[in-house]
C-alpha cells in the first residue's frame, strides 16, 4: 500500500509532465536491484497505476543491473524505448547519458527519468522529500529554469569561481542545454523528476583552469571527506589533487582505461529548495546555489564523446557563476 504515498506525484508525472493519452504505449524501465531501496518499488507501482488509469498500454521491462552509472542498457531495452511513445526510467543507476536513451529520444520517444534507486541509499527520505507536491510548485521552478536557459543560450563562456580555489572558464554555445523541471509532452522531449537544475554542454577541448569539488564526485556516492582539486587544460582533466578522496577518484578513473573519461562534458547550476548534500549526484546537483562540472560522456548533449562513464563533480555554495562576465549566481543567490 506504500504506493498511495506517491499517488499525487504519480498523477503529476503522467498528467502534467508527460500528458499520457489513452492508447499510448508506455514502457517503464527498471532493473533487478531497485527493490533493495526504500520507496523505489512503491513509486513504480504508483506510476504504473496512474498511467494505466489514463488508458495507456503500460509494459514494465526489467534488465540485470549495471555496476556503474552511464553504462549502456541491453539492446533489447534500448529497442523497447525506441518503440514506445513514452519511456519512464526507474533504474538502480542512471542510464540517461547513454547512447540507448539518446537514440530513443531522437526517434521521438518522450522520456522521463525518476531518481535512480541507488541514490536513495544515502538519503532514505529523498523520494518523499524531493517529489513535486503540486503543479504550481513545478511551474515556479520552470520559470526560474527558463530564465537561466535564456542566459546560457545567449552566452559563449562560463566562469566558475569560489573561495576554495575554483577558477575555471568553459566555452559553451555549440552543444545542447538541458533544464528541468520541464515537460515531455511532445515527441523527442525529455525531463527529469525531481527538477531543479540547468545543464549546458561544454565545447569539446575548450575549458581551462581548475575546480575544487567539495560536495560529491560520482560514482563514489557519498559526501566527500576532503576536497578534490581537478586541473583542466584544453578541455581535459590533467591532474587530480588532494588527499584520500582525490586518490580514490583518480584511481577509479585510471581503472577505466579510457582517455575520454577525462573530457570536460558539462557545467550546471542547481535550484531545488529541498535538496541537501547526500552524496548522490541527482540530489547534490540540485542543491540551491550549487554548481557542478561533469567529466566523460557528452553524447546526450550533442557531443561526440562516448566514454565509459559520465561523472558529476559537485561544488557546494557559496560558488560564483558568470556568463560572459555577467554574474548569475553569487553566494547562493541568483542574480537574474
Amino acid at each position: 500500500m506504500r504506493y498511495l504515498e506517491f499517488a499525487k506525484a504519480a498523477n503529476l508525472i503522467t498528467d502534467f509532465y508527460l500528458n499520457i493519452k489513452s492508447g499510448e504505449d508506455v514502457v517503464l524501465v527498471r532493473d533487478t536491484r531497485i527493490d533493495e531501496f526504500p520507496g523505489a518499488e512503491a513509486l513504480v507501482e504508483a506510476v504504473v497505476v496512474a498511467a494505466s488509469l489514463k488508458g495507456a498500454e503500460v509494459q514494465i521491462v526489467n534488465y540485470v543491473s549495471r555496476p556503474i552509472a552511464g553504462m549502456e542498457p541491453p539492446r533489447s531495452i534500448a529497442a523497447a524505448m525506441k518503440a514506445a511513445d513514452v519511456a519512464i526510467l526507474m533504474t538502480t543507476l542512471s542510464i540517461l547519458q547513454t547512447v540507448g536513451v539518446t537514440e530513443a529520444i531522437a526517434t521521438g520517444t518522450r522520456l522521463l527519468m525518476l531518481p535512480p534507486a541507488r541514490y536513495i541509499f544515502n538519503s532514505l527520505d529523498m523520494l518523499y522529500r524531493l517529489m513535486p507536491e503540486d503543479s504550481k510548485e513545478i511551474e515556479r521552478r520552470m520559470r526560474l529554469a527558463e530564465k537561466l536557459v535564456m542566459l546560457f543560450q545567449a552566452g559563449t563562456e562560463v566562469r566558475v569561481t569560489s573561495g576554495k580555489g575554483t577558477d575555471i572558464t568553459l566555452s559553451i554555445g555549440k552543444l545542447k542545454i538541458y533544464h528541468n523541471p520541464t515537460t515531455a509532452r511532445e515527441p523527442g522531449q525529455r525531463t527529469i523528476v525531481p527538477g531543479g537544475q540547468v545543464t549546458v554542454g561544454v565545447t569539446e577541448g575548450q575549458a581551462e583552469g581548475k575546480f575544487v569539488v567539495d560536495g560529491s564526485a560520482s560514482p563514489m556516492y557519498r559526501p566527500l571527506r576532503n576536497p578534490i582539486e581537478i586541473v583542466v587544460t584544453e578541455g581535459k582533466a590533467v591532474a587530480i589533487n588532494g588527499h584520500s578522496d582525490a586518490r580514490e577518484y583518480r584511481e577509479f578513473l585510471e581503472s577505466l582505461a579510457d582517455p575520454q573519461v577525462y573530457t570536460i562534458a558539462e557545467v550546471g547550476v542547481g535550484f531545488h529548495p529541498r535538496a541537501k548534500l547526500s552524496g548522490t549526484p541527482l540530489e547534490d546537483e540540485r542543491i540551491f546555489g550549487a554548481s557542478w562540472i561533469a567529466l566523460g560522456t557528452n553524447v546526450h548533449l550533442g557531443g561526440t564523446v562516448k566514454a565509459k562513464i559520465h561523472s558529476d563533480c559537485v561544488m557546494l555554495p557559496p560558488v560564483n557563476v558568470s556568463i560572459d562576465g555577467n554574474t548569475i549566481l553569487e553566494n547562493g543567490k541568483f542574480n537574474i
